[in-house]
C-alpha cells in the first residue's frame, strides 16, 4: 500500500497497564515493549489498519498518525505527548502504545503522570533471534477485552499486581541489556502469571496456547486478541507451527513513525 505517514504497532513484553492512571499517580510505571512491522497507515486520504482489536496498540498508532497529519508535529517527544492527549479524550489508556509507535525499536520505559523516560535497548543479533526469529503471534480470533473496566472497579485488588509487573519490567530491562534470553523468557512467564491474576486477562484458549510455548503472554489488555509466544530453538517453534497454522510472523521495527515528505526528529 502506498503511504505518506505510517506508525508501527507494538508488542508489550512486560509491565502493561503500569503506564496508566491511577497507577502512575502513586507509582512509577515500568514497561518493556517493541515496535513491529504492522502499521497504522495514512495514504493521503484516510488512516487504515488491518490489525484492529488484536491487542497491538492500534488506537495509539492511530493517534500518533493524527498528531503528524492534523497537528503538524515532527518532533517525537511532542508527537507522543500530543497523541497521548488525543487518546485520553476517547479512551482510558496509558502511554505505551503511542510511545512504541512514535519511537520504534525495543525500549524500556518509565511513565509518570504527565511525562516519560526512555531507555533504548540495542537490538543485538541474540535479542533479535530470541524476540523475533524464535517468536510468533497467534490471534485468538476474539477482540481483546476492555480490561480498564475491571481495573478501575477493583483497583485496590489490582494495584499490588501492577507493582509486581512493574518490578518484572525493570528486571527484564537488565536481562535484555545482558542479552540473557533464558532469563527474559522466564520473566515473560512471570509476567503472564501476574497478568492472569486479573480475571479479565486470560481464557482457557489463551492458557492452552501459552502452555504450548517455552514462554508466552497476552498482548495488550488480553481476554482475546494476540498472544505472544517465545521458543528456545527452531525445533520447538516448528513443532508448534505444525500444530497451529494460524501464526503471525513479524519483524521488530526500529524506525518509529515516519513520513515520505519530511524527517521526524
Amino acid at each position: 500500500m502506498d503511504w505518506k505517514v505510517r506508525a508501527p504497532l507494538r508488542v508489550d513484553l512486560s509491565g502493561g497497564w503500569t503506564d496508566a492512571a491511577p497507577f502512575i499517580v502513586e507509582h512509577v510505571g515500568a514497561l518493556v515493549n517493541f515496535a513491529i512491522d504492522k502499521f497504522q497507515i495514512y495514504d493521503g486520504n484516510e488512516i487504515s489498519c488491518s490489525w484492529l482489536g488484536m491487542g497491538l496498540g492500534t488506537s495509539g498508532g492511530y493517534n500518533v498518525v493524527k498528531a503528524v497529519i492534523e497537528d503538524g508535529l515532527y518532533e517525537r517527544e511532542k508527537i507522543l505527548l500530543r497523541a497521548y492527549q488525543r487518546e485520553l479524550q476517547e479512551n482510558v489508556c496509558g502511554m505505551q502504545d503511542m510511545a512504541a509507535s512514535t519511537y520504534g525499536g525495543l525500549n524500556y520505559w518509565e511513565f509518570y503522570r504527565d511525562n516519560f523516560y526512555r531507555v533504548p535497548i540495542p537490538l543485538t543479533e541474540e535479542l533479535r533471534r530470541g524476540l523475533q526469529d524464535l517468536a510468533v503471534l497467534v490471534n485468538t480470533g476474539k477482540s481483546r477485552s476492555p480490561r480498564h473496566f475491571f481495573v478501575y472497579a477493583n483497583y485496590p485488588y489490582v494495584e499490588p499486581i501492577l507493582v509486581k509487573l512493574s518490578e518484572i519490567a525493570t528486571r527484564m530491562r537488565d536481562e535484555l541489556l545482558s542479552e540473557n534470553m533464558r532469563r527474559v523468557r522466564q520473566l515473560v512467564k512471570d509476567t503472564f502469571y501476574w497478568q492472569s491474576r486479573i480475571p479479565t486477562v486470560t481464557t482457557p484458549e489463551i492458557e492452552e496456547l501459552v502452555g504450548m510455548a517455552d514462554a508466552g503472554k497476552v498482548c495488550g489488555a488480553g481476554g482475546g486478541g494476540c498472544v505472544l509466544l517465545l521458543f528456545e530453538n527452531e525445533k520447538r517453534l516448528e513443532e508448534f507451527r505444525e500444530k497451529c497454522k494460524e501464526t503471525i510472523s513479524y519483524k521488530i521495527w526500529e524506525k518509529g513513525v515516519e513520513t515520505t515528505y519530511r524527517e521526524i526528529k
